[in-house]
């Protein structure tokens, strides 16, 4: 008797480590969606970032690199994450006990795909975005335009947000695509010239500031098409 009971608790002790590595999807992950319009391959980074969990999505076929996801969730084996895009997409899964394979589906308007991920490899380091080059201090607010793609108007906007550390965060909004959210990786001001570069969805924008810092007249550059923009600040809304 005394051989079985020195023997359990060692089982015991290995339970909640194989419950940990079932509940642990840290690593970069591997999937293809098959669509009407063909093959769409993904790759998703899923790591830690402090207490929660964190994420960057690639679409190679669409330019798209290291693009931030937000509110990743992990509730034991279940993995789900929004994703940027018009039709407010996003993927659910569950992830296997052998923590190498997501059974799950892309979700979009109500419909429905099998997308199955692979792990692939550990998760990457994700590189601090760079930090603002020149005086873009004046850039701080809302700033829209009118793109035209093709023979599409597009209606964008920049959102310019002041740091606690007195720097320039930014954010793009594709209106008419629903896409809102999107990193601006890199800001930069040299005279009156202007750059922003967000190399997470393949788009560089080059303009001139007016001297009023009320319009830049410019283009968006995107795989090596350049169409142009001009963006007029927006007003700020009044307060009571």
């Amino acid at each position: 008797m005394k051989r079985y009971l020195a023997a359990f608790p060692a089982a015991l002790l290995l339970l909640p480590a194989a419950l940990l590595a079932a509940s642990n999807p840290a690593g970069l992950w591997d999937g293809t969606l098959k669509t009407p319009n063909g093959d769409m391959g993904f790759l998703f980074n899923l790591h830690r970032d402090g207490d929660r969990w964190a994420g960057e999505m690639d679409i190679p076929i669409q330019g798209v690199s290291a693009l931030p996801l937000k509110d990743v969730k992990v509730d034991g084996a279940s993995v789900s994450f929004p994703i940027p895009g018009p039709g407010d997409p996003y993927f659910e899964g569950k992830l296997a006990e052998d923590g190498k394979t997501i059974a799950g589906a892309f979700h979009q308007a109500g419909a429905s795909i099998p997308l199955d991920l692979k792990w692939k490899s550990e998760a990457r380091a994700v590189e601090k975005a760079p930090v603002n080059s020149g005086d873009v201090a004046v850039l701080e607010g809302v700033w829209e335009g009118a793109l035209d793609a093709n023979g599409n108007t597009l209606h964008v906007r920049f959102n310019f947000t002041k740091n606690a550390d007195g720097s320039i965060a930014g954010t793009f909004d594709s209106l008419d695509q629903n896409a809102t959210g999107l990193p601006v990786g890199s800001i930069s001001r040299a005279g009156d010239s202007v750059k922003l570069d967000m190399k997470a969805i393949g788009l560089l924008y080059e303009g001139t500031l007016d001297k009023e810092a009320s319009t830049l007249t410019g283009k968006m550059t995107q795989g090596g098409m350049p169409m142009p923009l001009n963006l007029k600040r927006k007003a700020a809304e009044k307060k009571n």
